[in-house]
């Protein structure tokens, strides 16, 4: 059965009664502090704040209520549970309260002192500037006598969502074992792909699976190409960098977003990003793809080891559409072995500055730089 807490001041117990009667209804079981039905230990160390929490992390869904006053142990410790053990919750404030907060937020607008408020009316303000104006939350109105029916249509629509959840969990699984033949795929299944390949809290190798097969059927949508680009998951933003002359398959490709996909590379600690990006630019646009290449950090050894050898591959190609200086530029960069001013001299440097005698250069070092 699910278990709905009821949190706020004591004066919460003014709709307790509605509280009771429609979480009842709803099949639930309610939880509130005044009728004892919150977890607990009593020991020598126990702690109301404590015990709050742990019967946060129990309950199923959290419903935050200010009727007049405003519960510390709710807004300091509660709600902050509930939004880091990721509860679904509900805050439903009385009408008249919310009303007089508005006059109040209109009348001491910030960098305003609120000193100059009673106790009650600065925790109201502040309580509820914190849920609207910096956490973004909420908070859905209520009048006496109607507490019981706002909050049955707001756990509906928890509810609602939920539902929608699930049925899009279901619908993955049921995707899944489609994603190995993606021709079977229908329109339908391939915006689920694509919700799947962007969702940051998907499987990785689920998300694989769906970017692999929307690179077959060459179907992402540019907006979600960019999101791939600058995923947190290292696996999936490489594989997007492989197939990215399937996953755009615009001919000509822009160059502008070319030249964004070489930004992304730059930007990424993972020089795996850029190693991947250098085959495949010259092979969506061989004249677009070098230009763009041209803006490519090249810091990193095994970058100027692999576009040599790329551009090595398009000789004739190269030649036949007379890029010849272009390629030439990246190659004399490729040969620069100046990077970064050099980390061994400033490492050098730096010894020195400590105090440190630095070590002998290397005969490698001594070398004319180009």
């Amino acid at each position: 059965m699910i278990r709905v807490m009821l949190c706020g001041a004591a004066d919460t117990r003014r709709v307790q009664d509605e509280f009771v009667r429609t979480v009842t209804a709803f099949g639930g079981v309610p939880w509130h502090f005044l009728d004892g039905t919150v977890n607990y230990i009593n020991s020598a160390s126990s702690d109301w704040e404590d015990n709050s929490r742990a019967t946060v992390q129990e309950a199923d869904v959290c419903v935050f209520v200010i009727v007049e006053k405003i519960g510390r142990i709710t807004w300091e410790t509660e709600v902050t549970a509930a939004l880091l053990g990721g509860k679904p919750f509900l805050v439903l404030c009385l009408n008249s309260t919310y009303q007089q907060y508005l006059v109040l937020d209109a009348e001491f607008r910030p960098p305003a002192d609120l000193n100059s408020l009673s106790e009650e009316n600065r925790q109201l303000v502040r309580t509820l500037r914190e849920i609207e104006q910096e956490r973004r939350l909420t908070a859905v109105p209520f009048d006496y006598g109607r507490f019981g029916e706002v909050l049955r249509r707001e756990l509906s629509k928890l509810f609602d969502i939920a539902l929608g959840q699930m049925e899009e969990r279901n619908r993955r699984k049921s995707i899944r074992p489609l994603l190995t033949d993606p021709a079977r795929l229908t329109t339908a299944d391939l915006r689920a792909a694509q919700t799947i390949a962007v969702d940051e809290w998907e499987d990785k190798q689920v998300r694989k699976e769906a970017l692999r097969a929307l690179a077959a059927r060459r179907a992402l949508d540019e907006e979600a190409l960019h999101s791939l680009l600058s995923s947190a998951e290292q696996g999936v933003q490489r594989m997007t960098v492989e197939l990215l002359a399937d996953l755009y398959p615009v001919r000509p490709p822009s160059q502008e977003f070319l030249e964004h996909v070489v930004a992304v590379a730059n930007a990424s600690d993972d020089v795996g990003i850029a190693r991947r990006l250098i085959p495949v630019l010259p092979a969506m646009d061989l004249p677009r793809g070098i230009e763009a290449l041209a803006l490519l950090d090249m810091d990193d050894t095994g970058t100027k080891r692999r576009l040599a050898t790329t551009l090595e591959t398009y000789e004739d190609a190269i030649a036949r559409e007379r890029l010849q200086s272009a390629v030439a530029a990246l190659l004399e960069r490729c040969l620069s072995q100046v990077s970064e001013s050099d980390w061994k001299t400033r490492c050098r440097a730096y010894l020195a500055r400590l105090g440190f005698e630095p070590a002998p250069v290397d005969q490698d070092e001594r070398a004319p730089r180009r």
